[in-house]
């Protein structure tokens, strides 16, 4: 294995389940008392915090994943959506299923934001359509440090600058 740790109880799959809950409870919290300014701040930090947190981690998943791909064969679905044979069944099915519930979540608590409103009201509860990009940055750091991917087709073969056709 590449790394000591066991990467299907790696502290990125933890994270990712403890990010998603906090959410959860956030709109638990924020759904019924909408209307009122401490549920809609709470939202609002919890969502713009786990957003800028998976923005932090897809770009150093990426930049790790640049440096993997001279020698292995790195795709973005493998890396942002762990597709194919990127990552153990256990790890897939955690990371794929928080991101499910991030982003149905999201879904149900800006549509139950709607409702209800007035044109002058915020619907705070929208904040939560950015906390999905958490989960593919969850999603992509495990894949960079631990992901498995096939070897490059032609590792001799050099990007060119010229144009096609």
């Amino acid at each position: 294995m590449r790394w000591q740790t066991d990467p299907v109880t790696s502290r990125l799959v933890r994270t990712n389940l403890i990010g998603t809950a906090a959410f959860l409870l956030a709109l638990a919290v924020a759904i019924p008392f909408r209307g009122d300014r401490p549920a809609q701040v709470l939202i609002a930090v919890v969502s713009l915090v786990l957003f800028a947190v998976g923005i932090a981690t897809s770009l150093w998943a990426y930049t790790n994943a640049l440096e993997r791909s001279r020698v292995e064969e790195v795709g973005v679905a493998n890396l942002f959506l762990l597709t194919g044979p990127t990552a153990p069944a256990p790890v897939k099915r955690a990371m794929s299923g928080a991101l499910a519930v991030q982003v149905l979540a999201a879904l149900g608590g800006a549509i139950v934001g709607v409702v209800g409103l007035e044109e002058s009201q915020l619907n705070a509860l929208a904040f939560g359509v950015l906390v999905p990009m958490f989960g593919i940055g969850m999603n992509g750091a495990w894949a960079a440090r631990y992901g498995s991917f096939g070897p490059r087709v032609n590792p001799s073969a050099k990007p060119s600058n010229r144009k096609i056709g």
